[in-house]
């Protein structure tokens, strides 16, 4: 990617950028950067494409760096860093602009490392072209002496299997804006272009970890799913309010059964739901226990009744689980390393919701708070059903 930084006469590029063993396809993209190259040499050394800019992605043992590069031009656009209009930009300008910057592309830029959203770690710093001197002049906001890097840092316990990178903020710029990024791990480069057609790319590093790593990452995973599914955390509450505790031991292991039933056998594509219909059909499992609790029915068997309902919950697992990838080693360890972290997380929401149930029970008012909460577990879920059935878009949790 360093050679992204700027443009150099054509007898110093090494003749690897262009000729190097490559596909088909890479090698004609590479004969073609060679042709824009004879065709504007006489202005490679400060020429730069306003409309671009630029990513690099480096991977290390334990962080992942990212370099953004703009020009000043560009990032004129984001905020005015020229506050004195002198038609000179500073370092101490850009310096006062750094925060507004940082946050324009921590909202524009998304991170996804190994199915997980995140971001690019806290920033490190900028680097200012040495070229430039103390200020760069706005004939020069176009050219590779206005090029500024942006470096940010990633901490990370292991290399990662794959990382996307999506930039929001093309079209807003320019509808011609084009982001020319390279991923850099084990010795070798990829090369990407990001435009407003192809705003995300998904690299994969090929790194495998050891077995005992990856159960360790499912079992992350099902319990994160839990406590960011808030349609099961709904479900659950709504079992726990009116259940008594001598039922609710039956009623957890009746869902765990159920749902682990589904979950394997959609994991392993024996059988197969619509997304839709699965996440429409949890939604009317909060909407049906509300119901039930509110007109004050028995709740002896209802282990039955959530036995049931688990097999669509376990449905709608299988579909979080379908979006991770499950490895060909070690695959039903890690399904069932997921299963795991998924009742982990189950069972601590329970022994979290139960103390704060029990405090409502001792109260005179114990019916009443009962109902309010059965009544708006129930909104929530007609709310969800709606949108989830009409396929609306409206709830985005």
């Amino acid at each position: 990617m360093d050679h992204l930084r700027a443009r150099i006469p054509l007898s110093r590029v090494p003749s690897r950028w262009f000729f190097g063993e490559a596909p088909p396809s890479s090698r004609c993209r590479r004969w073609l950067r060679l042709l824009a190259v004879l065709l504007f040499a006489p202005s490679l050394g400060h020429a730069h494409n306003p409309d671009t800019s630029y990513a690099r992605v480096t991977f290390a043992e334990r962080a992942v760096r990212f370099r953004f590069t703009y020009d000043l031009f560009t990032l004129q656009k984001i905020i005015a860093l020229d506050t004195d209009h002198d038609g000179r930009t500073t370092r101490a300008e850009l310096d006062r602009g750094l925060r507004e910057i940082y946050a324009f592309f921590r909202r524009h830029i998304a991170v996804e490392i190994d199915g997980l959203s995140a971001d690019f770690g806290p920033a490190t710093g900028f680097v200012w072209p040495p070229e430039a001197g103390d200020a760069i002049i706005a004939a020069d906001y176009h050219t590779a002496n206005g090029l500024i890097h942006f470096d940010f840092l990633r901490p990370v316990a292991d290399p990662p299997e794959n990382i996307m990178l999506a930039f929001r903020f093309i079209a807003p710029l320019s509808e011609r804006h084009t982001v020319l990024g390279a991923f850099l791990y084990g010795g070798a480069t990829h090369e990407v272009t990001f435009t407003r057609f192809e705003p995300d790319y998904d690299y994969v590093t090929g790194y495998d970890p050891p077995l005992w790593k990856r159960l360790w990452q499912f079992l992350r995973f099902g319990v994160a799913h839990i406590f960011l599914g808030y349609d099961h955390l709904c479900f659950l509450l709504a079992l726990v309010v009116a259940s008594r505790w001598q039922e609710l031991l039956k009623i957890v292991t009746s869902f765990t059964v159920a749902h682990s039933l589904t979950l394997v056998l959609s994991a392993l594509d024996i059988v197969r739901l619509p997304v839709r219909f699965v996440e429409a059909g949890i939604a009317a499992t909060i909407v049906y226990v509300a119901v039930q609790n509110l007109r004050g029915a028995p709740t002896e068997r209802r282990w039955l009744l959530t036995f049931g309902f688990g097999l669509i919950h376990g449905f709608g697992f299988a579909n979080v689980l379908g979006e991770m990838n499950l490895p060909a080693t070690g695959f039903v360890r890690c399904l069932l390393s997921f299963n795991v972290g998924v009742e982990i997380g189950q069972l601590a929401f329970i022994a979290a919701a139960l103390p704060l149930v029990a405090w409502l029970r001792r109260g005179p008012h114990e019916r009443r708070i009962g109902a309010i909460l059965s009544f708006s577990l129930g909104l929530v879920g007609a709310a969800w059903f709606t949108d989830r059935a009409w396929n609306l878009g409206l709830m985005p949790f």
